[in-house]
């Protein structure tokens, strides 16, 4: 099987929702009277849906299925298939099942921390380096993804047969095909942990976490095993019906590049052994192979694709419809046989204690203060899942499970908080450029390093250098001050300097001066964390620092300047995505006072704010914003002015072309999804009423100017691309190539 096959599968398993209860399986008794069958499933990606269309016939031909045994995808249909789910429940969570979601291991951004959704307003890459503190050792990921959502979801489905540990035991005896990674050979497990066996079943190697089961490091079975048509007959099956739905190789014509050779080199890696499993077939067994071709690829995970999937798989297992029949049982014989697999309902059970196991640095507050399963009520999954999301977005931790279990006659729940094995400090690396057509350009390579947890309560201190346009290092403690995270306080010092250039009105042609201004200070803060909505914070930052003059002639040509000031600010943020936001809202509101009794050199007041309203209807995206900054008396120093110009800024006009004592904007903005299936990729445009002004008297909606933009953004792994054409009122125009840069910052 092909790694993109392989990758792509794991995001099938919501699609199951299974009603079973743990049981002896009562099939083996019928089976007495009548040859065993036995099914054998085999990965491949999306394309895995074709085992339903297959299970369905077997269901209307009265055919009994005795044993079951999967690999990858094969291992989550026949798993969930073997707890007691039916065809008809499956086929319904196809339409239903969010796929994207379990792609990534992020909690959707709407219920992060606040903490961490101010990282989203930086340019650094979403993945990050670990780094282990006690041995002091730079460290990657074993993986891309930890599976912790895809274990989620399979604990959710097979929560009614949590009691079983040996397969055997299920409705139908079961066994979960992996690849022990040190030997390259297979492990046919057939006991344990069921979520676990399955996902170890198709864990590809590099994508998704290897799983530690039984005192070997397992990965997905199609390595090793794709068919496993043995293990079905070794469980004692007569008669083996194989479904086979891997991707076939490629054509000589067809291998073009790089990756089509890799592709390739796994295709028949893992072919050799499906070609020895199928050539053990008898003339009693049945090989069904559903023509899916290109109509449906590995990666189809959409519900149209895959509910085609399942009609192809019906029409591969008709086209052996005279092979099938005469598996066939009599009627009530099979009627007997699907009251034997089938479970009854069964309510959530009532939870009489929870337990945690906590292996982090972390004191145990941290993780209970966030779980909301009340003993003595019946199990809430919804909001279990939830507790475990908000325990995993610690940042501590590789993995965060539960699990349900029975001790001295009473249901409890447990949940295991696993920390990174490769480090729970984290180093991330960041690139920001933007260009003009008018020659500007902006050039920014960061580096973060963020040492967590400092203490059992999860403080962190994260050291953030830059260079290019804007070089700037800086060093902060954040520290929460209860288990909850309700309060804190947060200290910092740094350097930066930056570009201020003074224009004459919204003459793009005119620059008065151009002043490099460099700053160097303490930041004090503290406040009050809002659930993960928002949050309200007092700060004191008291800097100092100097103004030269680069070009021009307005002004004095140097400037020496002292900054102290306090900030009251409430910030609020629940937008799903920062660059292509399709839901939520985003603003903050702030008034600052600079004071010379706190080291400032002159006595003046600021304040501002900003609203950002976003929406969807299918794949049109909305968003509109308002936004203000002010100062009263318009006596504000250089230091403090505000600044409009670029991308969705006043478009058309350089980056932060435009200074002044006052600055405001309202923006209408609209994205569509291209669907492109392969990263999100959108077209999109923005509309713009804006200005800068020097005085209150001047701020109107003559004195403003119009200006909108195009643009294609795409949403990458090292953050959001966008290239864009802008123009501005008065014949000014520009074209803008971001990359990592969020396309607003108010």
């Amino acid at each position: 099987m092909k790694p993109g096959n392989l990758f792509t599968a794991l995001l099938l398993v919501p699609l199951f929702v299974a009603m079973a209860t743990p049981n002896i399986s009562l099939a083996s008794e019928e089976s007495k009277h009548r040859p065993s069958i036995g099914l054998a499933l085999s990965g491949g990606g999306a394309r895995g849906s074709a085992h339903l269309g297959v299970l369905r016939v077997l269901e209307e031909l009265n055919i009994p299925v005795d044993y079951i045994a999967g690999t990858s995808m094969g291992s989550i249909v026949g798993g969930l298939y073997a707890s007691g789910m039916s065809v008809d429940e499956i086929e319904q969570a196809l339409v239903d099942i969010q796929w994207e979601d379990i792609f990534s291991d992020l909690q959707p951004r709407e219920e992060r921390r606040f903490r961490r959704k101010i990282d989203d307003y930086l340019y650094l890459v979403r993945h990050r380096i670990g780094i282990d503190d006690e041995k002091g050792k730079v460290n990657l990921a074993p993986a891309l993804i930890q599976g912790q959502k895809f274990d989620l979801v399979l604990r959710r489905y097979l929560l009614p047969v949590s009691g079983v540990q040996d397969f055997d035991d299920l409705r139908i005896p079961f066994r979960a095909v992996a690849t022990d990674i040190v030997t390259g050979r297979a492990a046919v497990l057939d006991s344990g942990d069921l979520p676990t066996a399955i996902r170890a079943s198709m864990a590809v190697p590099a994508v998704f976490a290897p799983v530690d089961m039984n005192g070997k490091l397992l990965v997905d079975g199609g390595i090793a095993m794709n068919l496993p048509i043995s293990v079905v007959r070794e469980m004692g099956a007569d008669i083996v019906i194989a479904v086979d739905i891997s991707t076939p190789g490629l054509k000589r014509e067809e291998i073009q590049s790089a990756l089509d050779m890799l592709n390739q080199l796994s295709a028949l890696l893992t072919r050799r052994d499906t070609d020895i499993q199928i050539a053990s077939l008898t003339s009693r067994d049945v090989l069904i192979v559903p023509e899916l071709g290109d109509k449906v690829t590995s990666a189809d995970f959409k519900p149209v694709k895959l509910l085609k999937g399942v009609a192809i798989g019906e029409a591969g297992a008709r086209a052996h419809i005279a092979e099938l029949r005469r598996l066939s049982t009599t009627p009530n014989r099979y009627v007997n046989y699907r009251k034997s697999i089938a479970p009854p309902r069964r309510e959530m059970p009532t939870i009489a204690y929870v337990r945690v196991e906590n292996d982090s640095r972390l004191s145990d507050e941290v993780i209970t203060s966030r779980v909301n399963v009340k003993p003595g009520e019946p199990l809430d999954l919804d909001e279990l899942e939830k507790d475990i999301g908000r325990i995993y977005g610690q940042d501590n931790f590789e993995s965060v499970r539960y699990r349900v279990e029975e001790r001295n006659g009473e249901t409890g729940v447990v949940i295991s908080a696993r920390r990174k094995s490769w480090g729970t400090s984290a180093l991330q690396l960041g690139l920001e450029l933007s260009s003009t057509s008018t020659g500007d350009s902006f050039f920014n390579i960061g580096t973060a390093l963020t040492i967590l947890p400092m203490n059992s309560l999860n403080g962190e201190w994260r050291t953030f250098a830059q260079i290019g346009e804007e070089p700037l290092v800086f060093t902060e403690f954040y520290q929460p001050l209860d288990p909850e995270e309700s309060w804190y306080v947060n200290v910092g010092a740094g350097w930066i300097s930056r570009k201020v250039r003074i224009f004459d009105g919204f003459d793009a042609n005119v620059a008065l001066a151009d002043y490099e201004v460099d700053q160097t200070g303490v930041r004090l803060a503290g406040g009050r964390n809002l659930g993960n909505w928002g949050r309200i914070s007092l700060a004191y930052q008291r800097y100092i620092g100097e103004a030269n003059l680069t070009s021009g002639t307005l002004g004095l040509d140097e400037l020496d300047f002292d900054i102290g000031e306090f900030e009251l600010r409430l910030a609020v943020d629940t937008l799903d995505n920062v660059a292509f936001p399709s839901r939520g809202w985003r603003g903050f509101a702030y008034g600052r006072m600079s004071r010379t009794a706190l080291g400032a050199d002159s006595d003046f007041e600021q304040y501002g704010f900003s609203a950002m309203r976003a929406g969807s209807s299918g794949r049109h995206l909305f968003n509109v914003l308002a936004y203000y900054e002010g100062t009263p008396n318009d006596d504000a120093p250089l230091q403090n002015l505000f600044t409009l110009g670029g991308f969705a800024r006043l478009s058309g006009f350089s980056e932060n072309q435009f200074a002044g004592q006052h600055a405001g904007l309202l923006r209408g903005g609209y994205m569509y999804d291209l669907d492109t299936g392969f990263v999100d990729t959108y077209v999109g445009a923005t509309a713009e009423l804006g200005g800068v002004w020097r005085d209150q008297d001047d701020i109107s909606f003559d004195n403003s100017v119009f200006a909108g933009s195009l643009f294609l953004g795409v949403d990458t792994v090292i953050g959001p691309v966008f290239l864009g054409y802008g123009h501005g009122e008065g014949g000014n125009n520009g074209i803008y190539l971001f990359l990592g840069k969020p396309w607003f910052r108010f």
